[in-house]
């Protein structure tokens, strides 16, 4: 565990050092939260606009309609927290469910797909999530989503740092909020997603929708990438 955290310290600070904001304005938009209260994550949230380094997540994320999540502490372990996610990806619906424990300040999920993640200062009914995805084969899922981008990696490791709300739409300051904490994060460019309010949102009226259980979400991607079970 000591080997991960030391780690992701100094990619941590490699993307500081190489970001177009100096250190000391990086560093209070990239601290995390503390989760000594994992309280902070629970509830429904909009994921609002995202970034990913992988091309796959990326390809993800183009056909990304919209997506939410809901956090809420797990009923049956006191330890555990359950997050669901619904999301249309190409007129599809997609619905996961997955446990994850409070490890420090991370949050951790293992399963096909094992997701490491930080929450960053936000808005007010905001959630700013920095993720490290580690995953296996994907091929099926992205089958589903007629993706046909080649993985020639048996293993894929990506990260992603998520905008999230309770409510659809942002303030514009907020946005640049976000892009200044992604720029100290390594990606200095506009965001890779932003949900455009026209496409809807989830529905289960919809005629084609697949479920699958603890499978870590595409931002897990969180955030958005997920492996059917």
């Amino acid at each position: 565990m000591n080997f991960w955290f030391n780690r992701l310290f100094l990619v941590t600070a490699s993307f500081l050092c190489s970001s177009a904001l100096p250190i000391e304005e990086c560093q209070p938009l990239v601290t995390p939260v503390s989760l000594a209260d994992p309280s902070v994550l629970y509830g429904k949230i909009n994921v609002i606009a995202g970034y990913t380094d992988h091309q796959v997540f990326n390809e993800i994320l183009k056909v990304t309609d919209s997506s939410w999540l809901k956090i809420s502490e797990s009923p049956v372990d006191p330890k555990k927290l359950v997050m669901t996610e619904e999301n249309k990806l190409n007129g599809k619906c997609f619905s996961s469910s997955v446990n994850f424990t409070i490890e420090g300040n991370t949050a951790v999920t293992e399963a096909n797909i094992t997701s490491n993640f930080k929450v960053l200062p936000s808005c007010e009914g905001c959630l700013v999530l920095s993720v490290n995805v580690t995953a296996g084969d994907i091929s099926k899922l992205l089958g589903l989503m007629n993706i046909t981008t080649p993985i020639t990696d048996d293993e894929l490791h990506v990260q992603a740092v998520y905008l999230m709300a309770k409510e659809s739409t942002l303030k514009d300051s907020d946005l640049e909020h976000f892009k200044k904490q992604a720029s100290c994060l390594g990606f200095d460019r506009e965001p890779d997603y932003v949900h455009d309010t026209k496409n809807g949102g989830w529905s289960s009226e919809l005629p084609l929708k697949y479920s699958y259980q603890d499978s870590a979400g595409f931002y897990l991607r969180l955030s958005l990438h997920r492996v059917l079970s």
